[in-house]
């Protein structure tokens, strides 16, 4: 198999995450970012692509409301239901979005720039 290299920055505590893992299985960083990329690709090309009426769930933590309240004005024509509660002195915010899966994924990586951590899971 062909292999292209090339390099990726991570935060610090990410980093580590995967250093402890690739001991842990007995493998590679790179094995672990490789297993992590197709996950992200696989999910991409199933549902956030242009055309595909992408319905999902999605959490995001957040250090505050103001991080995540541009991007959500931003794709309000996305969110068919939304809540949001704090924990601690974070904001988590939870998603239902309908609509266009190229523009639902632009939504996901808007989040995950300013918030902590997002996760998304398809439904249909």
């Amino acid at each position: 198999m062909s292999m292209k290299r090339f390099g990726v920055s991570l935060p610090d505590e990410l980093a580590r995450e995967v250093d402890r893992i690739s001991q842990e299985l007995g493998v590679t960083r790179s094995a672990v970012v490789a297993q992590a990329v197709s996950n992200f690709v696989q999910t991409y090309s199933q549902h956030l692509r242009d055309g595909h009426r992408c319905l999902g769930a999605v959490l995001s933590l957040a250090e505050g409301m103001e991080v995540v309240s541009e991007i959500m004005e931003e794709y309000k024509d996305l969110i068919a239901n939304y809540s949001h509660m704090h924990i601690g002195d974070r904001c988590l915010s939870v998603f239902v979005v309908y609509g266009d899966g190229k523009r639902v994924g632009e939504f996901l990586m808007g989040l995950s720039e300013k918030a902590v951590k997002t996760l998304f899971t398809p439904l249909e």
